[in-house]
């Protein structure tokens, strides 16, 4: 993966996790949201696992995520509880990017 296509998979779900809680959107797109970020973590736990050879704090912390956002066992959580997690989730993303590129 270069290292455009590598900014464009952090920042997207970390832009849509920002304006998820700032905007009302109809019920699809926070479905839309809940894959987009499953598939995303759960390429991320793949890759950094399979980079360290081993668990490491990003598996960790992207496995807690896909747990939390998955889409077939829906979270349930009101709109107060969902804007600070998406808040902190979009903040984890940029973070993941950040180790990530530091180690290419």
């Amino acid at each position: 993966m270069n290292k455009n296509s590598l900014v464009l998979f952090f920042t997207i779900p970390a832009i849509l996790l920002v304006l998820a809680p700032i905007f009302s959107f109809p019920y699809g797109f926070y479905t839309l949201l809940r894959l987009v970020i499953s598939v995303t973590s759960a390429f991320i736990i793949f890759y950094s696992f399979k980079g360290s050879k081993g668990i490491n704090e990003l598996s960790i912390i992207f496995s807690f995520i896909l747990i939390l956002y998955n889409p077939i066992f829906p979270v349930y959580l009101t709109r107060e509880i969902w804007m600070p997690i998406n808040f902190v989730t979009s903040g984890i993303y940029l973070y993941g990017l950040y180790k990530i590129k530091k180690q290419l």
